[in-house]
């Protein structure tokens, strides 16, 4: 009974004493509250006047998360495939890249008191003394650019946590072919104009560049258009850490956007890990009949449209190579009244085009591209309330010899024309990447074949001539008639340089200007070495004030072959002064 009382007040000495020691211990309770103060103090970062906060994910980390949509490996694997020696003394920092580093925009680093140390590219390591710096990196002027401040300590290498945002604009047309479209780019949730951005030019061999950014809501418009127009944009918002992918569609023609969004263009397959393919198959069938009841007796107009889209490609991706390879085929038949006899086909496109691309430097690397491009039925125009087609010779004459034709439609091109097909090679380089200037030279050889056919054309009725005596005779017909003009066949055949530059210079703080000269001098069958095709563009944009910037914009193109009849020759600029407010 005494040793169990002597055992019982033992046992509970030491309970009090571990208690005692326990409370003692240094450290504190990780409650969940505490856990979510230690995150908010970690993700969060000032942007502008407000805090942009990063909530913890469930299962995955917000950075493993964003990683996921880079084009470039996790920021572990590149920290550890960089191979820069950090010397006895200093430290290091190391800045991620979404993509390749020669589709970014460099980066600059400062001293806590604003003096320039160097600049470089993302996903490298660069040595420092161990101190207090700043990162700038970005798209747009230089105050616009993100800044990042970072300790350094020694023998320590520290990574740049990627808060700001990436952003690649694929330009295509209607049809899904990638072209050098023209497009503007602010920032609308915090007012930021970046001025103007362009698609790749297969031709030329060209990659899409990638716009560095802070995370936000961004409208991408027309160029040239009111910072708050309603028609001829699309927005996108971006996200601290992702690298999102936008396709943009224009008209070829106009640059007018017809839509646009996070849209894979071309999903694929693999057979490899370097080998893709992929293929789309469509089409659609339409019925109309069309009846007219305000007139005796009723008429009826049926029409039936069939449309059919075939569209295939095959990718090899595996540095440093690139090679890329599209065959698509667009047709449509429309049939009225059901008079097979009178059918017409629009679209009618053959498109076969390969682009190959070997990176051996970040900076430098050959190209090689091929491009054919057809159809394969004629082209009819039809006439509608008019009752006749009419004719003139090559001197705007009417023609009473050939007369009149009386059918519902005449075929204005034959099968196969135009026919165009294309070669080049060339070699894509950076010539200068500083602070306040990059520049990008292209230069290769071009081979262009086109084939037209006898063909017809439009003539306007006022420009018509007559002999004399016909005009009395012909002019009421001819004014209930379509008038058509023969033109010459023509095959053009031409082989010669081609040569693109390219700049941009940021002026102080504010300001950016941009130029672009591209020159095709062909040495056959003509040389034309005095004489060039050339197109040169120039953009300088001006923030003025927070409200208001001044863009100026000039554009001069000439293109003269010389088996064609007509040049090319068109000049254009233009100023504009934009205001931006709204109470928010």
């Amino acid at each position: 009974m005494k040793s169990n009382t002597v055992l019982f007040f033992s046992v509970l000495l030491l309970l009090t004493f571990a208690v005692t020691i326990l409370a003692e211990l240094p450290g504190e309770e990780l409650t969940q509250e505490h856990l979510d103060q230690i995150f908010q103090q970690h993700y969060t970062e000032p942007t502008g006047s407000s805090l942009q906060k990063l909530q913890p994910l469930r299962g995955d980390s917000w950075l493993e998360e964003a990683m996921k949509t880079w084009e470039a490996p996790p920021l572990s694997t590149q920290q550890a495939s960089d191979n820069t020696l950090i010397p006895f003394g200093k430290g290091g920092v190391f800045i991620p890249r979404f993509t390749e580093t020669s589709f970014e925009p460099d980066l600059e680093i400062y001293s806590s008191d604003r003096e320039y140390i160097l600049s470089g590219e993302t996903g490298k390591t660069y040595a420092l003394e161990p101190g207090e710096y700043r990162v700038v990196l970005g798209s747009g002027s230089h105050r616009q650019r993100i800044t990042k401040d970072v300790t350094v300590e020694e023998d320590r290498t520290v990574a740049l946590m990627p808060k700001w945002s990436g952003l690649i604009i694929d330009v295509v047309d209607e049809n899904g072919q990638p072209f050098r479209g023209e497009y503007e780019l602010a920032r609308i949730d915090q007012f930021e104009p970046y001025g103007r951005g362009y698609g790749a030019s297969p031709e030329m061999g060209e990659s899409v560049r990638t716009w560095i950014l802070e995370p936000g809501i961004y409208k991408i418009f027309g160029v040239g258009e009111g910072y708050h127009t309603l028609s001829n944009f699309v927005t996108v918002r971006l996200v601290p850490g992702e690298l999102t992918r936008f396709l943009l569609i224009q008209d070829k023609a106009t640059n007018d956007i017809r839509g646009g969004g996070m849209v894979q263009m071309a999903q694929t397959s693999s057979i490899t890990p370097s080998w893709r393919y992929g293929a789309n198959v469509g089409g659609n069938v339409h019925f109309a009949a069309d009846i007219k009841r305000d007139v005796e007796p009723y008429t009826r107009n049926t029409s039936l449209n069939l449309n059919l889209l075939f569209d295939t490609w095959l990718v090899y991706r595996r540095k440093p190579a690139d090679w890329n390879t599209r065959f698509r085929i667009e047709q449509g038949f429309n049939v009225s009244d059901w008079d097979i006899t009178d059918m017409t086909s629009y679209p009618d496109k053959m498109t076969i085009n390969s682009l190959f691309i070997w990176r051996f430097l970040p900076w430098l690397g050959p190209y090689s591209r091929m491009e054919l491009v057809t159809s394969f039925f004629p082209e009819h125009i039809k006439r509608d309330d008019e009752k006749w087609f009419s004719f003139v010779d090559s001197d705007s004459v009417f023609n009473p010899a050939i007369g009149f034709d009386s059918s519902k439609s005449f075929e204005a091109q034959p099968s196969f024309s135009p026919t165009t097909f294309d070669l080049g090679a060339g070699v894509n380089a950076d010539l200068a990447t500083f602070r306040y200037f990059e520049s990008k030279l292209r230069v290769g050889v071009s081979s262009k074949y086109s084939r037209y056919a006898d063909r017809y054309r439009r003539f306007e009725k006022s420009n018509i001539k007559y002999n004399e005596g016909d005009s009395l005779e012909y002019a009421e017909k001819i004014s209930n008639s379509i008038t058509l003009q023969k033109e010459k066949n023509a095959d053009i055949f031409e082989f010669g340089p081609q040569f693109s530059l390219g700049a941009m210079l940021r002026i102080g703080r504010y300001a950016t200007a941009e130029a672009e000269l591209k020159l095709f001098a062909p040495i056959a069958p003509v040389q034309r070495f005095r004489s060039p095709d050339y197109d040169f563009s120039s953009v300088l944009s001006w923030r003025l004030t927070r409200y208001l910037t001044l863009d100026y914009f000039y554009r001069r193109t000439l293109k003269q072959p010389a088996d064609l009849d007509i040049p090319d020759d068109n000049s254009s600029h233009g100023v504009w002064l934009r205001l931006h407010f709204s109470s928010r």
